[in-house]
């Protein structure tokens, strides 16, 4: 089955919440005090809302399945991003940490990503946005893989951001509700398209969100250009590993030195990977 998670401590991730709530789910359980959702269409989607912010709830999926009974396959993060330019965003991101856990997780340790629902819902969430007349007002991006929590089951998180006003925007909410339920992002049968790691360039991600939109590829965990200064051969594996189907490692030439981009190129050619250039790649 397919969790989504929300936080109570998430002004964004509680509009998300209520927007999916008005299409068709039935409080089936609860969960450390929560009502658990799962689908009124007979899908094994549930819903699980958590008090604290979900960054912080490492090994979540292995408390839900005992809680619950049940097999989880993959964990949708619904949350808030932050930043300090306030610009209007909706985003979405693997979840790990390459150097210390500031942030949730634990030191140097990645998640499972979904690379092909992943880009799914990053494509997903350009169509919708559009449909919804906020796309001029929103930018919808990749971001680099960041934050906990520490989990063993595949998972990414979907964002509105940057602020208070754009957090509680039921526009945005809406959007990223349509998004996660679309058939494009939930269905079981995935699109087979090639997946790659990335690595280099900002936080954001913009090139890697272009070669997505533009390429018939699926994107795995991504390293920005400030995360370079953990990347050892050690936690290159660790990316590798955590990033399932992977054949291929694309590098953007921003905010990496030489020395970096060798390095990894390096450690990419041992665990089998082809550094290539978008256009190696098939256009959407």
């Amino acid at each position: 089955m397919r969790l989504i998670v929300s936080s109570k401590q998430d002004k964004a991730s509680q509009n998300i919440l209520s927007n999916l709530l008005k299409k068709g789910w039935n409080e089936v359980a609860s969960f450390r005090g929560s009502p658990v959702y799962k689908r009124k269409n007979g899908t094994a989607d549930h819903i699980v809302t958590v008090e604290k912010h979900h960054i912080y709830c490492d090994d979540l999926d292995k408390d839900v399945e005992k809680s619950l009974d049940v097999e989880i396959d993959e964990i949708v993060f619904i949350s808030k991003h932050s930043s300090k330019a306030g610009v209007h965003s909706l985003t979405v991101h693997p979840i790990g940490n390459y150097g210390e856990a500031k942030y949730g997780g634990k030191d140097g340790k990645l998640v499972p990503c979904s690379p092909h629902k992943m880009t799914s819902a990053l494509l997903e969430l350009m169509e919708k946005a559009e449909e919804k007349d906020i796309h001029q007002d929103y930018e919808v991006s990749f971001e680099a893989t960041h934050h906990g929590p520490y989990l063993e089951t595949p998972a990414y998180y979907i964002e509105i951001g940057s602020d208070e006003s754009s957090w509680t925007d039921e526009k945005a909410g809406d959007v990223i509700a349509d998004t996660v339920m679309s058939d494009r992002v939930k269905r079981k049968v995935e699109r087979k398209d090639p997946v790659v790691v990335c690595v280099g360039g900002g936080h954001y991600a913009p090139r890697f969100t272009q070669f997505a939109s533009r390429r018939k590829v699926s994107i795995g965990h991504m390293v920005p250009g400030w995360g370079m200064k953990y990347l050892t051969k050690k936690s290159f594996r660790e990316l590798v590993k955590k990033t399932p189907g992977v054949e291929y490692v694309y590098f953007d030439r921003s905010s990496t030195t030489g020395k970096e981009r060798r390095k990894a190129r390096t450690w990419a050619e041992e665990y089998g990977l082809e550094a290539v250039r978008s256009d190696h790649f098939a256009k959407r």
